[in-house]
């Protein structure tokens, strides 16, 4: 008996352990992740549409491209069925000078009630968001929004889409996405339209907020750019190029500690950098999967 509880506890110690755990690299992602938004926030001003390849938007002069999503969905507002409203199926009375015809009086099929608008995936295509505007290119439709006409942003709770309300449209219409996108596509959106506007400082000061709220944390450290090996592969020296003696030359920075970091194939949030190089660990969201580089 004793050794069960022994056994029990030990368990129970794994347990709390482990979570705890999960909690700490949780709470890192998000500071991660909220140190990555302020960044760019503060300095990020999209980038020319021939850096973005394929990508099937006819672009104004000067326009930069914030955002490009494949396979996103058109939602509009569309009407459900609707129904009769205080139906009445009246009263039958007996017809006079006979012995059982009966006659029913009063019946009606009451009010017709329009069923409710229901936002609803009408096409799929590409959701793109720049500076100027934000436009999904479909397969059998295209909408625009621009920032010019914005009256502001919903995004649901209960699903990864957004609706946006345009000043020139009198139905609000929006772009749904996937859920492992949802969070970066949401702040593209709030980025590109403060961008538009020139109120980007509104913007740094709600993301500051947050990672006040979050409490001290360390630093974080710089996260690498590229995987060890594309870095290894580029590192060719003046010798093998030339036959020649190379200069001498500062000796390179150290790496950063192992940790998560903003993923930066963008394909998630964040990845895990194990000390020398990027792993296939990735996380959306809190939650953990394995995507290898390609």
């Amino acid at each position: 008996m004793f050794k069960f509880k022994e056994r029990r506890a030990a368990e129970a110690a794994r347990r709390a352990a482990v979570a705890e755990q999960n909690a700490a690299a949780a709470a890192a992602q998000h500071r991660a992740l909220l140190v990555q938004k302020l960044d760019e926030a503060k300095n990020f001003t999209g980038v020319d549409i021939s850096q973005v390849p394929q990508c099937p938007l006819h672009a104004h002069a000067g326009e930069r491209v914030f955002l490009d999503a494949i396979g996103a969905q058109l939602i509009e507002p569309r009407r459900g069925p609707g129904h009769y409203s205080g139906f009445s199926q009246g009263v039958s009375v007996h017809v006079p000078g006979t012995k059982s015809m009966r006659y029913r009086i009063g019946a009606n099929r009451g009010t017709f009630v329009q069923g409710e608008e229901v936002p609803t995936p009408i096409d799929k295509g590409t959701f793109v968001i720049t500076d100027q505007r934000a436009v999904f290119i479909g397969e059998k439709d295209t909408r625009e929004w621009l920032w010019s006409k914005l009256l502001g942003f919903t995004h649901a709770t209960d699903a990864p889409w957004t609706a946006i309300a345009v000043s020139n449209r009198q139905k609000t219409s929006g772009v749904l996405y996937d859920r492992a996108t949802e969070d970066q596509v949401r702040f593209m959106l709030d980025l590109a339209a403060a961008r538009s506007t020139g109120d980007t400082a509104s913007l740094v000061e709600q993301i500051q907020a947050e990672l006040t709220a979050l409490g001290p944390g360390s630093p974080p450290a710089a996260a690498p750019a590229l995987p060890a090996a594309t870095r290894a592969s580029a590192a060719v020296t003046a010798t093998e190029q030339t036959g020649s003696p190379s200069p001498a030359r500062e000796p390179a920075p150290p790496l950063p500690p192992q940790g998560w970091f903003p993923d930066p194939t963008h394909r998630h949030e964040m990845r895990y950098w194990n000390g020398t190089s990027w792993t296939e660990h990735v996380a959306d969201r809190g939650t953990e999967a394995i995507d290898a580089l390609q």
